[in-house]
C-alpha cells in the first residue's frame, strides 16, 4: 500500500522525486503515510491519506472545504490540503471487491510539525498541555464561524441528537448477529441499559433549537494534536467534522481529555482536569468576536452532552467491532468496558457536574 501512496503522488501531483515513504501506524479509521519528496533542492514532507472505504465523496468535500475555511480565517494549526494537477483536492481509486466495485479516496496534506505525545486513551496529560488544548479548541470554534457548506458537501452521519435515536435499530441487528466472544456477551448484557441512557440524553426539541451550532471537529482528543513545548501547534483528522452543537464538541473533548482509564477511579472523569479544561475554554471564548462563553442553556445541558459524547464514542466501538472481519476482542472489550463504566458514572454524577459548571470562573 505504501507503493500505491507513492504512485498517487507521482501520477496526480507535481511530486516526482520521492525520497522516502512510510506508513503511520495506530489509526483506526484511515491509513496514513509520511512521504518525503525533494523540491527545489530541499526536502519536504507530506501526509498522504487513504480514506476508509466507507467514506463518501461528499464527506471529503465538506472536510476539505472546512479546512480551507479555517486557513483562510488565519487558523494556522491545521494541515492544508494539497491540490492535485487537475485542481481537485482528492484522488479516486476505483477497485473491485469480488463482484462489487468500490471507490477509495486519497488526499495529500501538508505535514504538521510538532510532537505526537499522546494517544486517545492516554489521559496522563500535563496541565500546560491540556490548557493549551482547551484554548485551541475555542480558537478552532472561532475560526470555523460563518462556514458555509459548498454544494454537494456534507457529513453523512447525522447531528448527535438525530444520531442517538438510530442506535436502537442498529443495536437490534448487532444483537441478532452477536457471537460468543466476550465482547458479544457484554454487548448483549448491556444493550438495553445503553439504549436507556440514550433516551435520557435526548434534549427536548424546544431547547435544542436554542443551542448554538457551528462547525465541530467531532474527534478532538489528545491523540489528534501535535505539541511543541507546552503549546498545541497542530490539529489533524478532520474527517469526522460536521455542523453540530458547540457543546457536543466540548463534551467530546472533556470525555477524551478527562476520562480515567486505570486504577480505582477508572471509568470516571477527573474533575480537577474537567474544571481546568472548562474554565480555560470559556475564558478563551470572546463575546465580541465569538463564539461567546457558554450560555446559561448550554451550561444546563452540558452534563447531557457529556453523556451523549460518551455514548457516541461507545457507539464507534460497537459499530467498528461488528464491521471488522477479525476484531481484536481484548482491545474492543477494553473500550466497551470503559464506556459502560463512564456511562454509569456520568448518570450518577449529573447533578454534581452541573453544579461545577455554575461555579465562579466557569
Amino acid at each position: 500500500m505504501t507503493q500505491t501512496a507513492i504512485n498517487i503522488l507521482t501520477q496526480y501531483y507535481n511530486l516526482d522525486h520521492i525520497l522516502d515513504a512510510k506508513e503511520l501506524l495506530g489509526g483506526y479509521c484511515n491509513q496514513s503515510y509520511v512521504v518525503t519528496a525533494e523540491q527545489m533542492d530541499r526536502q519536504v514532507k507530506y501526509l498522504v491519506r487513504r480514506y476508509n472505504p466507507r467514506t463518501e465523496e461528499k464527506e471529503l468535500k465538506f472536510e476539505h472545504a472546512f479546512i480551507n475555511h479555517l486557513k483562510k480565517n488565519g487558523f494556522t494549526k491545521v494541515a492544508g490540503v494539497i491540490s492535485q494537477k487537475s485542481g481537485n483536492t482528492y484522488v479516486i481509486e476505483n477497485l473491485t471487491s469480488g463482484s462489487r466495485k468500490i471507490s477509495v479516496f486519497w488526499a495529500v496534506f501538508e505535514y504538521l510539525a510538532g510532537q505526537d505525545r499522546y494517544t486517545w486513551t492516554d489521559t496522563h496529560i500535563a496541565s500546560d498541555d491540556m490548557i493549551s488544548a482547551a484554548s485551541v479548541l475555542a480558537q478552532l470554534h472561532a475560526a470555523g464561524q460563518n462556514f458555509r457548506k459548498p454544494p454537494g458537501a456534507d457529513r453523512v452521519q447525522p447531528k448527535i441528537m438525530d444520531l442517538l435515536p438510530t442506535f436502537r435499530k442498529i443495536y437490534s441487528e448487532y444483537f441478532r448477529k452477536a457471537g460468543q466472544t466476550r465482547f458479544d456477551q457484554c454487548f448483549r448484557k448491556h444493550r438495553d441499559s445503553i439504549l436507556s441512557a440514550v433516551d435520557r440524553a435526548l434534549i427536548p426539541g424546544s431547547d435544542l433549537k436554542r443551542l448554538p451550532q457551528l462547525p465541530v471537529h467531532c474527534d478532538y482528543h489528545q491523540g489528534n494534536l501535535k505539541y511543541q513545548n507546552s503549546s498545541v501547534v497542530g490539529i489533524f483528522d478532520f474527517d469526522w467534522s460536521k455542523i453540530d452543537l458547540r457543546i457536543f464538541d466540548l463534551g467530546l473533548a472533556l470525555v477524551y481529555f478527562c476520562a480515567v482509564w486505570e486504577g480505582q477511579p477508572a471509568g470516571s472523569l477527573d474533575l480537577d482536569k474537567y474544571k481546568l479544561f472548562l474554565q480555560t475554554y470559556n475564558a478563551a471564548c470572546s463575546p465580541e468576536a465569538g463564539p461567546e462563553p457558554l450560555t446559561k442553556l448550554e451550561k444546563r445541558y452540558l452534563p447531557w452532552l457529556l453523556a451523549a459524547a460518551n455514548l457516541f464514542v461507545m457507539h464507534w466501538t460497537i459499530v467498528d467491532f461488528y464491521s471488522l472481519e477479525n476484531p481484536d476482542d481484548n482491545a474492543y472489550m477494553k473500550f466497551l468496558n470503559h464506556g459502560l463504566r463512564l456511562m454509569n458514572w456520568i448518570e450518577a454524577q449529573k447533578d454534581h457536574i452541573g453544579r461545577i459548571i455554575d461555579q465562579p470562573g466557569n
